[in-house]
């Protein structure tokens, strides 16, 4: 599980390194892995920046105490950097029974080449949460684990990350379960 998600993540961290990309309507549905369309516009502006300066000196601190406890049963958070910028980890209690999540902040890496890397991937859904742009990415079936990336600026975002329980996964689906954890970042964004 690990090294999906790393992947998932050195692709996207590699979008950074990536000139301007071309081509396709910025209106045009996306197909995904699971048949699923977003017909949402995917222009670069979503309306509003949000302002992510404040986390990535504390990436742990971009979700509350007690939307933590929504997560389930996971261990004390553990900042740290990867490759998409600062991050923290919220390790599941029981790697069988307990998911883990993951967080980066990422500042300075243009959003538009990040989800050029991933637009290929066997899921990608490209929409809207609360008027702000989200990408949902998983490089096979998004049955294991799940990446939503939050567009905070043209230059800055937040990633979040699952790397789904087995026990977990008829219930807490990996993209829908990263989706949900996005919105809550939006509205911590949004103050």
């Amino acid at each position: 599980m690990t090294v999906l998600l790393t992947a998932v993540l050195a692709s996207v961290a590699l979008a950074g390194c990536t000139g301007n990309q071309t081509g396709g309507n910025p209106t045009t549905a996306a197909p995904t892995g699971d048949g699923q369309t977003s017909s949402q516009p995917t222009s670069d502006a979503s309306g509003t920046d949000l302002s992510i300066t404040k986390f990535v000196s504390d990436p742990c601190g971009i979700l509350t105490t007690s939307q933590v406890a929504t997560l389930g049963s996971v261990q004390a958070p553990q900042a740290g950097t990867a490759e998409l910028g600062p991050n923290c980890v919220w390790d599941g209690t029981d790697p069988i029974k307990n998911s883990t999540y993951e967080i980066s902040v990422s500042k300075g890496k243009d959003f538009e080449a990040q989800v050029g890397n991933v637009k290929n991937n066997g899921v990608f859904v490209d929409k809207k949460l609360d008027g702000i742009r989200v990408i949902s990415t998983d490089q096979t079936d998004g049955s294991i684990g799940c990446l939503t990336l939050i567009r905070a600026s043209k230059t800055d975002s937040v990633a979040v990350q699952i790397s789904s329980a087995t026990d977990e996964r008829a219930t807490k689906k990996p993209c829908p379960e990263t989706e949900r954890v996005a919105q809550l970042i939006i509205t911590n964004l949004k103050g």
